[in-house]
């Protein structure tokens, strides 16, 4: 943790992660006919008394990968048409935020890491301040580089995670990659056989040794499920049984 406090500080315009994220809410928020898509900046506007609203919805962190919110809108509006809270820090926000060209050098890969793993500390502890989050109906969700951020993430306070195009394994991205998940915490993982960056035949990849998916990381994990899709690339959209397994992996455990 002192490690996070010392990247927060790092960047004099963190807060910005949070006041610039991408939202979406159901249809039912303070009487919306229909879902609301944009970011949380403009719901002092949109939605004057927010702050004092308090009917309870489950909700989604999404942590975006490294070309911003992108797919996420795809993912963003399946889950909120199922009456999901939908939030997803704004990392892109971040002046002088290190990035990476793959292939790179292990340590630019790692830096970035980091300071996804500050974002979700940071914007989590602002999202416990809404009063319409139901915080036992909490779900924390990353693609790609967002895939690591979310599984890696060490705190307990998610009933369940979902890591899309990510593979769950030490290879050219990281070197001491763990799941902080407890055991027992409900996890899907979705990712192609041809995913260009961590599939088994992935070109960064060649040498190293991965298997392409999350399964030998959550061996232990008895509510984990681990979903494999044939001929399916890094945009794991175009997929039509995606939208199903993510649905159907939310609808479940926010009811457990």
């Amino acid at each position: 943790m002192i490690e996070i406090k010392k990247t927060i500080k790092k960047y004099e315009n963190f807060y910005d992660t949070f006041k610039y994220a991408y939202i979406g809410l159901p249809k039912g928020f303070m009487g919306i006919k229909k879902p609301y898509f944009g970011q949380l900046y403009k719901l002092k506007k949109e939605f004057q008394n927010y702050k004092e609203y308090k009917e309870k919805f489950p909700f989604v962190l999404f942590i975006h990968g490294s070309k911003g919110l992108n797919k996420g809108t795809i993912y963003r509006k399946w889950i909120v048409e199922q009456g999901f809270i939908f939030i997803s820090p704004n990392s892109l926000k971040i002046k002088d935020r290190p990035t990476y060209s793959t292939p790179d050098k292990l340590s630019s890969y790692e830096k970035v890491h980091k300071l996804r793993q500050a974002e979700i500390v940071y914007n989590l502890k602002n999202i416990l301040d809404l009063n319409f989050i139901d915080r036992k109906n909490m779900f924390l969700m990353g693609n790609s580089e967002g895939g690591l951020a979310a599984a890696f993430y060490k705190g307990s306070e998610f009933k369940g995670r979902i890591v899309t195009a990510y593979s769950c394994e030490n290879s050219y991205y990281s070197k001491d990659f763990k799941i902080g998940a407890k055991k027992s915490v409900p996890f899907l993982n979705i990712i192609g056989t041809h995913d260009e960056f961590f599939s088994e035949k992935s070109e960064p990849n060649k040498d190293y040794q991965v298997q392409g998916h999350c399964t030998k990381a959550l061996k232990k994990y008895k509510n984990a499920k681990v979903v494999v899709l044939p001929q399916t690339k890094h945009d794991i959209t175009e997929n039509v049984y995606v939208k199903h397994d993510l649905i159907n992996f939310l609808k479940l455990w926010s009811n457990a």
